[in-house]
C-alpha cells in the first residue's frame, strides 16, 4: 500500500539493474548537458570512449522519449534543436529514428550509421537536446549506478519501499523506470543500507510489465 505502515528502515528494498551489450558490440550511455535542471539540456552521447552529440535532423519526440527513458525520467516533453548550445567533439548521429519500444539510443535505426557527420549540415549549431518530466524514482547506497536502495518521490517527498513481498517483478519495474533493460536481482533487509524520512510503499506487487511502482499496489 501507499504511506502509513509499520515496516521500518532495516526492510528497505533495493536492486539491482543491467543493460545488455547493443547490437553485439557496444553500450552506449547518453547524458544531458547546457540545461538550467539536471531533466533537460543538449544530448550527448559516449561512444567508442568518447562524448559527442546527436544531429536534430529529422530529431522527434520519440527520439527524445528513448533518452529520457534512457536517464530514467518516465516522459519526454519536449524535443529541441540546438536550444540548449552548442556542444563539442563528435556528431556521432545523424536523423535518428526510433519507434519508442527501444531501451537504448544505439538500437534506434539511424539513416548515417556512426559518426557521420558530413550529413549534418550545420555542425554542433544542429545539436538535439530533450526536456523530461522529473524521475520518480532512484537508487541510493550503491557501489555503481545501476544498484541501490530504492527511492521514490511521492506528494513532493522521497522516501524508501518496505521489503515485504518484494521480488525480481517488482525490481524490474524499478529498473525500467530508471532507464535500464531489466534486473538481476532483488535485494531485502537493507542490503544497500538504511534510508531516511518516510517509508512510503509496501506490499508491492508488480507483474513486470507495469510502467510504475505506483500501478503495482495492493
Amino acid at each position: 500500500g501507499l504511506g502509513v505502515s509499520n515496516c521500518k528502515h532495516n526492510r528497505d528494498a533495493g536492486v539491482v539493474c543491467y543493460n545488455p551489450v547493443y547490437n553485439g558490440e557496444y553500450n552506449v550511455t547518453v547524458r544531458l548537458a547546457g540545461g538550467s535542471q539536471s531533466s533537460e539540456g543538449r544530448v550527448e552521447v559516449y561512444f567508442a570512449g568518447e562524448w559527442g552529440t546527436v544531429c536534430d535532423h529529422r530529431w522527434d519526440i520519440n527520439d527524445a522519449k528513448v533518452v529520457c527513458n534512457m536517464l530514467g525520467y518516465p516522459v519526454a516533453i519536449h524535443a529541441t534543436s540546438a536550444y540548449f548550445g552548442e556542444g563539442s567533439g563528435p556528431i556521432w548521429l545523424t536523423s535518428v529514428h526510433c519507434s519508442t519500444t527501444e531501451s537504448n539510443i544505439a538500437s534506434c535505426y539511424s539513416s548515417y550509421g556512426w559518426g557521420q557527420s558530413q550529413y549534418c549540415t550545420g555542425g554542433h549549431s544542429q545539436d538535439a537536446g530533450v526536456v523530461c518530466s522529473i524521475r520518480t524514482a532512484r537508487l541510493s547506497g550503491g557501489r555503481r549506478p545501476s544498484e541501490g536502495r530504492v527511492e521514490v518521490f511521492i506528494n513532493s517527498t522521497w522516501g524508501t519501499v518496505c521489503d515485504y513481498g518484494w521480488d525480481l517483478f517488482d525490481a524490474h519495474v524499478v529498473c525500467k523506470m530508471l532507464g535500464y533493460y531489466g534486473a538481476l536481482n532483488a535485494t531485502n533487509a537493507a542490503y544497500f543500507g538504511e534510508g531516511s524520512g518516510p517509508v512510503l510503499l509496501h506490499y508491492v506487487r508488480c507483474t513486470g510489465t507495469d510502467d510504475n511502482l505506483i500501478d503495482c499496489l495492493q
